[in-house]
């Protein structure tokens, strides 16, 4: 282990030299972290690939047992001589308990936090012995329900436990992928060491006076920073676009943040409508004139605002992005992988080099995968692709003080970990939840009546409130939306207000032609399916399975409306009924390709009552049929060339 000087803040990674092992049993194997235990068992030998044929069927075990990581962390004096260590996980998938030493540091319960613990009282010099215990999120889950007393609606998940959980809804099985429900260290583990004083976090704030913007720079900091007799302050640099030389602006010590007065901004704009230059910012904590923390990070210079003005038509709903207007061009996505560690950065950039060669201008993140990592955000500062960012909520919550608390932590480093990019664009509470429990059935199936009704109604009232919501009062910038959409594709309303998830197409049998009477203010999903190339199956199935109606076929399918309506498709818009596998899949994407261009001409041709068009989806998370342009190989489907000259076209 290696360290620098103890004066100034120190990083040490402990991402290596972890082992595993099933509790319980007395065998222990080499780990990888960032990683998750299906991916370690699947490297051992120990579990089949499940990526291929039918095998995910027998890794299913794996979410019902306990789990135990190790490492050595061997620390030298000079580490010690640090007046703070801090141990840090910046991802524990789910339910956690993290010991030093043998003894207990601490409980994790979030997917989607991370979690910080002081331990210099634990640490000795020499070895130390690190180890996490993961509990079966089933077993947890399950603990979490019988204590709640309602069972809540999990149409996707047969254990009924993942509404509990604050974990990726999707690894309990979607329409588009099968169920892979992993525990491990899913993101990178530190030592942090700092003495006196440090710089937790830097949050900037814009105020927009036209030909002048105000940016005000908070240094968060832990330590005396701030105190009266502190000898600690903070420098703040800023440099332009394209400059080498820096403005200089001294804090010493102030809490309320220091602000530099920007003449003729150089603005961010979204692709397409103009430059993404970005402003740099270093700032530098420094305690009796030594320098003991750096933070640095890139800002875009840009205003967003909603548009939400009422018209004949009903009220808009537009992004108006430095005062203009823009309409959106984009997709939703979903995580890249089934295991979300893995190519993590890579997989997520790769995303938005796609979009940029489809000309889009807009990406959603779906509220049923992970809070992507800041490499995509970066990248989508610099291509300049706004994010629409869901919270991570596809299914209803609880209203336990316990999982308020929790989601309220979440929501709060979340925020602060994202607001400094320009890319971010807006923040919206949930997935399809106030339509769902409107529309769905669910009080029926469920049976959730009377005064459980009203307690799960004033759960996602109490998280989701766009004004006093839990989540609702981090988010002063960007923009903030309960859920979406704001209204069922079922009824009128849909089509005069808010955003639309059109899914007359596809789960509601309706022709592509229903498309140009659908246009909504906003449409944020519709879709259609299609099947990857046959060589791309044929690298996860066996050959003899490769037929039309096989057994793997079928199972590939996760939508509970099969294929059918994809064989409808084909023989109402091509005439023709495919006899082998390559002809059906060939029909497939070409009907997929038309239903999209069908849907976006439509929406582009109602400007400006229609101010956006964001299909679904993007991409996959592995190798099956779905909505995606992309298969899980990063090959474009036909529809993605569709949809790129849709986009690129002046209209």
């Amino acid at each position: 282990m290696a360290c620098v000087l103890h004066a100034q803040e120190v990083l040490v990674p402990l991402n290596n030299g972890w082992r595993f092992q099933q509790v319980g049993k007395d065998r222990w194997y080499d780990a990888e972290v960032p990683g998750v235990v299906q991916t370690d068992l699947l490297r051992h030998g120990l579990i089949p690939d499940f990526y291929r044929g039918s095998n995910i069927d027998s890794v299913q075990w794996i979410e019902n047992e306990d789990w135990e990581y190790r490492r050595t962390i061997l620390v030298a004096d000079t580490l010690l001589r640090h007046g703070h260590l801090d141990l840090v996980f910046k991802g524990l998938d789910t339910f956690a308990e993290v010991y030093l030493n043998d003894s207990l540091v601490g409980r994790a319960n979030n997917m989607f936090r991370t979690w910080e613990w002081e331990v210099k009282d634990l640490l000795r010099e020499g070895p130390n012995e690190l180890r996490v215990i993961f509990r079966s999120p089933i077993r947890e889950g399950a603990k979490l329900r019988d204590a709640y007393g309602i069972q809540l609606p999990h149409d996707n998940d047969p254990s009924g436990v993942s509404p509990y959980i604050r974990k990726a809804a999707y690894q309990f099985g979607w329409d588009f992928c099968p169920r892979l429900v992993t525990s491990g260290i899913w993101q990178g583990v530190e030592l942090r060491g700092w003495s006196v004083g440090r710089i937790r976090q830097v949050v900037p704030t814009q105020f927009d006076h036209g030909n002048t913007v105000h940016l005000k720079v908070v240094v968060d900091s832990d330590g005396a920073v701030g105190e009266l007799d502190s000898k600690c302050g903070t420098t703040v640099q800023l440099w332009e676009p394209d400059s080498e030389r820096p403005a200089v602006l001294n804090c010493s010590g102030h809490l309320d943040g220091v602000t530099f007065r920007i003449k003729r901004p150089k603005r961010w704009d979204p692709r397409g409508s103009g430059e993404q230059p970005l402003y740099r910012v270093r700032t530098r904590l420094t305690c009796d004139d030594t320098v003991r923390s750096v933070h640095e990070m890139r800002i875009g210079i840009r205003t967003v605002e909603f548009d939400t003005t009422r018209d004949a038509d009903g009220q808009a709903f537009a992004f108006k992005v430095n005062g203009k207007n823009v309409f959106m061009k984009g997709c939703n996505i979903v995580p890249p992988h089934m295991v979300p560690s893995l190519d993590a950065d890579r997989k997520w950039v790769e995303l938005v080099k796609h979009m940029c060669e489809a000309g889009m201008n807009m990406v959603r993140v779906w509220a049923g995968g992970i809070y992507p990592p800041d490499a995509f955000f970066d990248a989508c500062d610099t291509a300049g692709i706004l994010v629409w960012q869901d919270h991570m909520y596809a299914q209803l919550p609880p209203g336990s003080k316990s999982f308020m608390e929790n989601a309220e932590q979440e929501a709060f480093q979340q925020q602060h970990r994202l607001l400094r990019h320009p890319s971010l664009a807006i923040w919206c509470g949930n997935n399809e939840l106030d339509v769902a429990w409107k529309n769905w059935g669910w009080q029926e199936r469920y049976h959730l009546h009377g005064a459980d009704s009203i307690s799960v109604a004033n759960a996602s009232t109490e998280l989701f409130n766009a004004r006093n919501g839990y989540l609702s009062p981090f988010f002063r910038s960007p923009l903030y939306t309960p859920t979406s959409p704001l209204s069922n594709w079922g009824n009128a309303e849909g089509l005069t207000r808010g955003d639309l998830h059109y899914w007359g197409v596809w789960h509601g049998d309706s022709a592509f032609s229903s498309f140009a009477n659908n246009v909504g203010r906003f449409v944020s999903e519709y879709g259609f399916q299609s099947y990857p190339d046959s060589a791309l199956l044929a690298r996860y199935n066996p050959p003899s399975e490769l037929y039309l109606g096989s057994p793997t076929m079928k199972r590939l399918q996760r939508s509970y409306k099969t294929d059918k309506p994809i064989i409808d498709a084909i023989k109402r818009e091509l005439g023709v009924e495919p006899r082998t596998l390559g002809a059906f899949i060939r029909a497939s994407q070409e009907v997929q390709a038309r239903a999209y261009r069908m849907a976006i001409e439509a929406h582009l041709g109602a400007r400006p009552r229609c101010m956006g068009t964001l299909f679904w989806q993007l991409n996959d998370c592995w190798p099956g049929p779905s909505w995606s342009l992309i298969d899980y190989e990063g090959h474009w489907k036909p529809g993605m060339y569709a949809v790129q000259r849709a986009y690129q076209q002046e209209h």
